[in-house]
């Protein structure tokens, strides 16, 4: 059971990794590599005040993040995500992205850490 201040979800990740396989590693590779291009995207939809591709983006970081138990990650995208769909993002849309930033880069190193990938 985890907690919404847990940077990791560990049951979430060992669930999913089952064994940490091969195929595991790396599809989460793939994941590690595809979220900062996807957090730039993110950042370029705000900047241009493009509503539907920055709910986009934030909808994917989301789900990806939430299947590997990145907590840290997937919480601040669901409120960024939240506030975009009440057309409310002026008031933390940066605030979360950061949040997100830094929780994904503290996420991979404690998994690299603990998992030892």
């Amino acid at each position: 059971m985890s907690t919404e201040n847990e940077l990791i979800d560990w049951e979430q990740l060992d669930m999913m990794a089952d064994g940490y396989t091969p195929d595991f590693v790396e599809i989460y590779r793939e994941f590690l590599e595809q979220t900062p291009g996807l957090f730039t995207r993110l950042e370029n939809h705000l900047a241009a005040g493009d509503l539907h591709g920055a709910k986009d983006a934030a909808h994917k970081i989301k789900g990806s993040a939430a299947n590997f138990g990145f907590l840290g990650v997937s919480a601040p995208m669901a409120r960024l995500e939240h506030q975009i769909k009440e057309n409310e993002i002026l008031d933390g849309g940066p605030i979360w992205l950061r949040e997100a930033r830094e929780n994904f880069e503290r996420s991979q190193a404690e998994v690299r850490e603990k998992r030892g990938i």
